[in-house]
C-alpha cells in the first residue's frame, strides 16, 4: 500500500481526504504544518506529498523547495493542493514529479494526479462515486 504524506492544517479537509485516500488503498500519513511535514519526510519518505501552500510555521513551496534540495527526497512526487494562482510555485512545477491542483479538491482529480505521477495502490479501487470538498 502506497504512503502518501498529507500535509494540510484544515482538520475537515485532513479528514475527508484520508478517509476518500484509504478507501481507494492508499495510507495516509498527516502533518499539520511545513516543519512537521519536513521531519515526517525523512522519517518515512512517502511515495508522495498532496501539499497545501498555505500552511502554518512553512508555507508548502517552501517545503517542496527543502525537498528538492536533499537527495533522499529530491525525487518525491509533489501535488500541490492551493486555492491561489499556480503563479507562486511555477518554479517548482515538473510534469515528471509535480502537479498542482485547486481547491475544491475533487477526489477524483486526485486520484488521477498519483496516477499520473505512478503512485496507484495494489488493488485499485478509484472507479468509487465522485466527492469533493467544497472548502
Amino acid at each position: 500500500m502506497p504512503e502518501i504524506l498529507l500535509v494540510e492544517d484544515n482538520p475537515d479537509t485532513v479528514e475527508f481526504l484520508v478517509r476518500r485516500l484509504n478507501d481507494r488503498g492508499y495510507e495516509v500519513r498527516i502533518a499539520r504544518n511545513g516543519i512537521e511535514a519536513l521531519h515526517a519526510i525523512e522519517d518515512i519518505v512517502p511515495a508522495a506529498v498532496i501539499l497545501d501552500i498555505n500552511l502554518p510555521l512553512m508555507n508548502g513551496d517552501d517545503v517542496c523547495r527543502k525537498m528538492r534540495q536533499n537527495p533522499r527526497t529530491a525525487q518525491v512526487p509533489v501535488i500541490f493542493v492551493t486555492a491561489e494562482s499556480e503563479d507562486r510555485v511555477r518554479d517548482l512545477l515538473d510534469p515528471d514529479r509535480t502537479i498542482c491542483l485547486e481547491k475544491a479538491i475533487k477526489v477524483k482529480s486526485l486520484v488521477s494526479a498519483l496516477h499520473t505521477l505512478g503512485i496507484k495502490p495494489d488493488s485499485d479501487s478509484s472507479e468509487e462515486p465522485e466527492a469533493d470538498l467544497k472548502r
